[in-house]
């Protein structure tokens, strides 16, 4: 399982096999018009085929095949449901544009699923905000509220060409990364599948002739999953974080650093429109890669510089979590949110009329 080797052999296949399911599941929806409806906030002017994550749960489910000696049954049973409901759902939205509450239901429904079925619920933040012990019943709450944002969170970030592939990319080969130190293998592997699953998108969705979007089923799917295995850090018992860490306090900023991107653009862009009296959860061109949008006049180069900025972070918060105490590492997360929370928000009110014009 942590053969090179195996590795790249296991990326380039699901990709290959991606690539042509992906073509073929543009045809079909070219051929039949089988078109959502468009959204306000859309840049294309020409129906274009947005509901490709349809493809990512079916590579997903072929990707597991390979997996399934290294994932228990019942874990794989609650990733395939759970993911089915989420991608269906994300699907319907991308055809009818679904009333938000209807959409939430089914996410929440999906989530609850999952932290029940595979046992995800925290349980224990070990001192992390000086949170110890906590009781089931919170925990089930606690964790279903993590899942629901997390969700929505990245499908927020769907909004410019190859945002949403490549950070989730980078957020999949971090995890990776935590997960062959904990010697999960089958979560490794995972980590693996839907790095090759992305890749096999990014292409088309770059192309200009033949481009296709993930859409709501996709940019859903994939906060699911970063969910299920940002759950499985959390919780984690593994020995070997005690003789890495020492505190497992700081567990929970890992996969928080992992989506960092998500976080502050949700908590800027909702508390933005709240300021103005709008609804949190009404569309607008005000996010953070609206932002990069607007001073670089590209998809492309806005999808790098964001990109490149989850890669520094990361980085430097892998650095920082051996050279720094506990309280320091953690206070430096938050302090870090905050910071670019009230930024981005003096950039949104300097430059609302020329963002309203994108």
């Amino acid at each position: 399982m942590y053969s090179f080797n195996f590795i790249v052999g296991y990326i380039i296949i699901i990709s290959l096999i991606g690539m042509v399911m992906i073509n073929s599941f543009r045809r079909f929806i070219i051929t039949y018009r089988i078109f959502g409806k468009a959204k306000k906030r859309d840049f294309h002017k020409q129906p274009v085929p947005n509901s490709c994550g349809v493809v990512f749960l079916f590579l997903f489910i072929l990707g597991l095949i390979i997996l399934e000696p290294f994932i228990s049954k019942k874990d794989l049973t609650g990733l395939i449901a759970g993911g089915f409901v989420i991608c269906v759902t994300g699907f319907w939205d991308d055809l009818k544009i679904m009333r938000a509450y209807k959409k939430l239901f089914y996410q929440l429904i999906a989530v609850v699923f999952i932290v029940i079925h595979n046992e995800l619920a925290i349980e224990n933040l070990h001192g992390f905000l000086g949170i110890g012990l906590i009781s089931p019943l919170l925990g089930l709450i606690f964790t279903s509220f993590i899942g629901v944002f997390m969700i929505n969170a990245f499908n927020l970030i769907d909004g410019i060409d190859g945002l949403s592939g490549i950070t989730s990319i980078i957020s999949f080969a971090a995890f990776a990364i935590v997960f062959w130190l904990l010697d999960y293998k089958g979560y490794f592997g995972a980590c693996f599948l839907m790095i090759g699953i992305i890749s096999s998108y990014l292409p088309f969705n770059f192309s200009t002739k033949r481009k296709v979007f993930m859409g709501d089923s996709g940019s859903m799917f994939i906060g699911y999953i970063l969910f299920v295995m940002t759950m499985l850090v959390v919780n984690t018992t593994n020995p070997v974080i005690d003789n890495l860490l020492f505190d497992h306090a700081v567990l929970p900023v890992m996969p928080l650093v992992v989506f960092i991107i998500p976080i502050i653009d949700s908590a800027s862009i909702y508390l933005y429109r709240l300021s103005i009296g709008r609804s949190p959860f009404s569309p607008d061109k005000f996010h953070l890669h609206h932002l990069f949008l607007l001073y670089t006049n590209s998809h492309l180069v806005s999808t790098l510089a964001i990109s490149a900025s989850l890669i520094f972070v990361i980085v430097l918060f892998s650095i920082m979590v051996f050279q720094t105490t506990t309280v320091f590492f953690i206070s430096s997360y938050f302090v870090l949110v905050f910071s670019m929370i009230i930024i981005t928000n003096i950039i949104r009110v300097k430059s609302k009329g020329k963002l309203s014009k994108l």
